[in-house]
């Protein structure tokens, strides 16, 4: 079985499925630190791929995670009262479905709730991580949180403690260190529970599929 995972990242998605057995293709503009075993890396740009080319990899299933983070601030207008409107998110989003809708494939794909506002209501949700397209589970596990803790968000009950300090530290001196983009990266990963779920759901998806084929065949 064949993953296409776009906007592979830290692979959120694709080191869960290759550890279940897939084989993975991951797309992105810039390569991950690690490549996980079972997985490959291209790096591609997504509005550059064509119908054609995704049907090409002869693919059991996709997952997409493209960039949340124009269509966060419209989820925060206490502080972002006039955020801008995400042509470039929307752009991604939009494109990428419309690949994946064309190509046949079952998919998945994942960004924040604001993201309803521009690309219309999700099948469903994983605690922050909502969902879109014909491979949602109908069924996901609940009460999950984004990969960074409450403290290293900087809650204020959290004031004083080694992480709160850093991290506020950072912002107040603008820093770009390696450290903040890391838990940035940490944040936007799909967690381990939504990946397991979606990879359970995709493979009763293909056993579905060739029993009635199978069927079909007799």
């Amino acid at each position: 079985m064949l993953l296409l995972d776009f906007y592979c990242g830290r692979w959120g998605w694709g080191k869960v499925f290759a550890e279940r057995g897939w084989d993975v293709i991951g797309f992105d503009l810039v390569e991950p630190p690690v490549i996980p075993q079972g997985c490959r890396f291209e790096k591609r740009d997504v509005l550059r791929m064509t119908v054609e080319e995704v049907k090409a990899y002869g693919a059991d299933f996709a997952c997409a995670s493209s960039p949340c983070e124009e269509f966060s601030v419209h989820g925060m207008k206490h502080f972002h009262p006039n955020p801008k409107f995400p042509d470039m998110g929307l752009a991604l989003f939009c494109y990428t479905r419309r690949l994946l809708d064309k190509s046949g494939l079952p998919y998945v794909m994942e960004n924040v709730r604001a993201a309803q506002q521009f690309v219309g209501d999700a099948n469903h949700h994983c605690g922050p991580f909502y969902l879109w397209g014909p491979g949602v589970p109908a069924i996901l596990p609940q009460g999950i949180i984004k990969g960074m803790t409450r403290e290293a968000m900087g809650f204020r009950e959290f004031k004083d403690s080694p992480i709160w300090n850093r991290k506020h530290r950072q912002i107040a001196s603008g820093s770009k260190s390696k450290e903040r983009k890391e838990m940035t990266a940490l944040n936007a990963t799909i967690p381990l529970e939504l990946s397991s779920a979606v990879a359970e759901y995709a493979e009763r998806l293909i056993e579905a599929e060739l029993e009635i084929q199978g069927k079909e065949q007799k």
